[in-house]
């Protein structure tokens, strides 16, 4: 695994010193997924940005290549998100496997969602193994993977998609942790839904220790789009699991459905006051035309040229001020661009319920049994 170039802005001692104290029996080098990225990505405001491109598979939208969207944007994603599941005891990957080349060329960190459609109690470590195997074509050939096993987990129990508890839930996550874990390309990704109080977050976390990236998916779809959906989104969330457990926070996925509100939602993504976020290292567009329409590149040419402009001439620089250089704080980078680790100890806060009528899950838009 790639060694974490962290340090306080003193000495580098003192910050490694400090970091095994607030963050006992965690690994320092689990808080390595921000070497991950490449440094020829699209970075704005400080945040690695990518996609999911579509399948083409039961939705309006053909499939894309992440070459074809990245020669349309002008820039190359840093992130390249897709969908696979595991339908059986015999997991080959193939859906994943067909992207294998794409990923390689896109030299964008792999972000594979992998939905055990089997009851929780079936992902044994024989089947960790397997999608150990899997992700392992793509490591050898240079890939980062920061894998989304079971994402939006809360959400998909309730509608009967994935089936078990949420204790099962996290026997199953750590089956696949003990697998993956011997490859130092890959990291572990927690990405629950949006938490109600019939989709409960809580339950379903398998510790720090288990986790090397968190993030929550949100779709907000208010008319017109609130000023504060990025915080309703991720705030609370963020400081309960990111900010406490000293993890770094990903956005897997998100979306705005409807021309008027796709460039106010990407601003939002994109130029958030970074000392306020210092964890927040990427973010990833779900860049499908399914039941809504997503797109922010191959859709129109107008919306294409503001993502262009928020994506690719940001002049915000991320949280560079001085004073973000307390003690307080860890310096690292992305891309080569400054990014703080936060090492401050904040009380776990309950992550707020957003209203059904605010934020539409990303549950309607996920492929299902390819």
């Amino acid at each position: 695994m790639k060694s974490l170039s962290v340090y306080f802005l003193s000495r580098a001692v003192i910050a490694s010193a400090v970091l095994s104290l607030v963050i006992p029996g965690v690994r320092a080098d689990k808080r390595a997924a921000v070497d991950d990225l490449p440094s020829d990505g699209v970075i704005s405001n400080g945040v690695a940005f990518g996609f999911l491109p579509s399948d083409g598979y039961k939705v309006a939208s053909p499939a894309y290549a992440m070459a074809q969207i990245n020669s349309k944007l002008g820039g190359k994603a840093s992130t390249y998100g897709f969908y696979a599941q595991i339908s059986s005891t015999t997991f080959d990957g193939s859906q994943l496997l067909d992207r294998l080349d794409d990923v390689v060329t896109s030299g964008a960190v792999f972000q594979p969602a992998i939905m055990p459609t089997i009851p929780f109690s079936e992902v044994t470590s024989s089947v960790a193994s397997q999608v150990a195997r899997v992700l392992e074509q793509f490591t050898v050939k240079g890939v980062e993977v920061w894998l989304r096993f079971g994402h939006e987990m809360n959400y998909y129990v309730a509608d009967g998609t994935y089936q078990g508890t949420a204790a099962e839930f996290i026997t199953a996550w750590k089956n696949i942790h003990a697998s993956v874990s011997k490859n130092p390309k890959i990291k572990m990704y927690w990405s629950p839904n949006i938490g109600t109080s019939n989709t409960p977050i809580a339950p379903y976390w398998p510790g720090p220790s288990y986790v090397d990236i968190v993030g929550i998916d949100c779709y907000p779809n208010s008319s017109p789009l609130s000023p504060s959906a990025f915080s309703s989104c991720y705030k609370d969330f963020y400081q309960t699991y990111s900010t406490a457990n000293h993890i770094p926070f990903a956005i897997g996925e998100t979306g705005y459905a409807g021309s008027s509100g796709n460039s106010a939602w990407l601003s939002q993504l994109v130029n958030q006051d970074m000392c306020e976020y210092p964890n927040y290292i990427a973010a990833s567009w779900f860049e499908y035309n399914k039941e809504e329409n997503f797109l922010i590149v191959e859709g129109s040419s107008l919306i294409l040229s503001s993502t262009q402009q928020l994506l690719l001439h940001n002049t915000k620089k991320g949280c560079d001020s001085a004073e973000s250089a307390a003690t307080s704080s860890l310096s690292t980078t992305i891309g080569g661009m400054p990014t703080i680790l936060a090492t401050e100890t904040s009380s776990a806060t309950t992550t707020k319920a957003a209203s059904e009528t605010d934020f539409r899950a990303s549950k309607v838009f996920a492929t299902i049994d390819r």
